[in-house]
């Protein structure tokens, strides 16, 4: 996802926050979503894409042994993108 996706999913969340509990106090907001369990969309997605992207790997081991070559680029491009993206999750 690109930074301004990011930006208005946050922007969403906080409006939303807001709305709720009456406040315009940004403080008040990341407080509040911090009590709620509510992470940032950067952090949330991140933890998804890991989690898929582990899914992906262990039944492409043993699904790709039988199947094509295909399937054994978008393993290797899974992998890469595990190992670069995840790493701070």
């Amino acid at each position: 996802m690109r930074k301004y996706q990011y930006k208005s999913i946050n922007y969403t969340m906080n409006s939303t926050f807001r709305k709720i509990f009456n406040t315009r106090s940004q403080e008040t907001v990341d407080v509040g979503l911090e009590m709620l369990g509510c992470p940032r969309a950067e952090r949330t997605i991140a933890i998804r894409k890991r989690k898929f992207l582990n899914k992906l790997f262990k039944f492409s081991n043993n699904f790709c042994v039988i199947h094509n070559e295909l399937c054994r680029v978008f393993v290797a491009i899974a992998k890469t993108e595990l190992e670069s993206c995840c790493t701070d999750v």
